[in-house]
């Protein structure tokens, strides 16, 4: 019987950002993702007690994830990497065998994030053309080898997708690579419950993701395994709630409307079933879909579009409640990610490392458009 994940020591993580960055969305970025920017935001999560970054993988990112994270990762100390990956791009040998050099080269610092795509459109361009279905089975199929490769065996795997014959991986990593996986639909439900350290969930309200987990629970007492949960949102924290929600105004206030437009056309064509609940939540008339919980940054942002927007307190207790839920993983971000990452890790750290649990979420001003 699979035990609570409420048992596991809460980790926080930030978001290495691989694209431009700066205070607003939705519009050109002022600052670019240099290697020196890459490093600062690495160094000053480790120095704000995170204990890795997620990197994204998508065609519009300007650097590939992995070559980005080598190089950042040989540059910095402390805080690691959680580098993501797509199956239908590597070769699960191949992938094996970078992920365990890059492990063995930085100890304690790589982690693996497994992306199964969600935009049609998007995985065309790496020549991808595999249905919703046939990407999880492939996604797997590629998790499952990965395993075994990790784990030292000499694997003979006879598939039309991935034929191996002796493949290995030598030497080992001196510790297991963590793999992190997450996905809205039964499916990715299924895959991370058998396979998975961490399942990752988008940030959504308290009632869906009890939901969620429920049905996650289900799939992991099948499985007969204890698997963390992992909750991915943007935060927006500011030392008084009034000037956190001006921020939260603020950050989506220089949308340009073609890339509204652009960003609504390639919506259209998502069959990622945790997509589309993002962009519902994005649709709420107020964009505020629960207590201290925004979903602006779905306006013009793929992937989680909502965020935790408060002062320090009412941040600290929204995760609490999370926490609370079972989740003790927290992947967080802000714009631009490097201040955001000092500032939350100034207010908002303090609370969640020396705080007792809490439930209890402060009421705020702003009215709640109820999201089902």
């Amino acid at each position: 019987m699979m035990t609570t994940t409420a048992t596991h020591d809460l980790d926080l993580l930030w978001f290495c950002q691989l694209a431009g960055d700066g205070e607003f969305i939705g519009t050109t970025a002022e600052r670019r993702p240099t290697l020196p920017y890459l490093a600062s935001l690495v160094e000053t999560a480790g120095e704000m007690g995170f204990s890795s970054l997620l990197t994204a993988t998508n065609f519009h990112a300007e650097h590939d994830a992995f070559t980005a994270s080598v190089a950042t990762l040989a540059r910095t100390q402390g805080a690691g990497l959680l580098i993501a990956v797509r199956p239908g791009m590597f070769n699960p040998a191949i992938f094996a065998k970078m992920a365990a050099t890059a492990a063995m080269l930085f100890p304690g610092r790589v982690q693996v994030n497994i992306v199964a795509g969600s935009n049609p459109a998007e995985n065309a361009m790496y020549g991808d053309l595999e249905s919703h279905a046939a990407r999880y089975e492939r996604t797997e199929e590629f998790t499952a080898l990965l395993r075994r490769l990790w784990s030292g065996e000499v694997v003979h795997h006879d598939s039309v997708r991935y034929p191996l014959h002796g493949a290995a991986v030598s030497p080992l990593p001196p510790s297991g690579i963590p793999i992190y996986f997450g996905g809205h639909s039964d499916d990715a439900q299924r895959i991370a419950a058998r396979h998975a350290d961490v399942y990752l969930v988008w940030g959504d309200t308290l009632p869906a993701i009890t939901a969620r987990l429920a049905s996650f629970r289900i799939h992991a007492s099948a499985a007969g395994r204890d698997v963390r949960v992992g909750l991915r949102c943007h935060v927006v924290v500011r030392e008084t709630e009034a000037a956190a929600w001006a921020a939260a105004d603020r950050l989506i206030s220089r949308i340009d409307p073609e890339v509204r437009r652009a960003f609504v056309a390639a919506a259209a064509s998502v069959d990622s079933e945790g997509q589309q609940r993002q962009q519902a939540l994005a649709a709420s008339a107020s964009l505020v879909v629960e207590e201290q919980l925004w979903a602006g940054v779905g306006l013009a942002r793929s992937g989680v579009g909502v965020a935790i927007v408060g002062d320090p307190a009412q941040v600290a207790a929204k995760l609490r409640a999370y926490q609370a839920l079972g989740i003790s993983t927290f992947i967080l971000s802000g714009y631009p990610h490097l201040e955001e990452c000092r500032r939350f890790g100034q207010l908002v750290m303090p609370l969640l490392r020396g705080a007792p649990p809490a439930v209890a979420v402060s009421r705020q001003s702003r009215d709640v458009a109820p999201v089902t």
